[in-house]
């Protein structure tokens, strides 16, 4: 698809980019750019997306569909809750 600039050097986004949505404009190496769909994030959620939480949570997700939770409510949940207590 080619897009050519206007005077004020804008150009008109294919339907697929919904109004208002950021994107990062990304040069490559090869001199060429590339348009970035973005998301804001806000400030206090950050945390949630380091590497290590990510993992965390995969690794959580992973166990839940494998059935190998526990419930708070049991024995063994009791157990794990009067453990991180300590």
């Amino acid at each position: 698809m080619m897009l050519v600039p206007d005077a004020r050097r804008r150009v008109t986004l294919p339907a697929s980019f919904k109004p208002g949505q950021p994107v990062e404009l990304e040069p490559l190496e090869d001199g060429t750019f590339r348009l970035v769909p973005m998301v804001a994030i806000p400030a206090h959620q950050l945390w949630a997306w380091r590497p290590e939480i990510q993992a965390s949570v995969e690794k959580s997700l992973m166990e839940y569909q494998k059935r190998k939770g526990i419930a708070l409510d049991s024995v063994e949940g009791q157990a794990f809750l009067r453990k991180l207590e300590e």
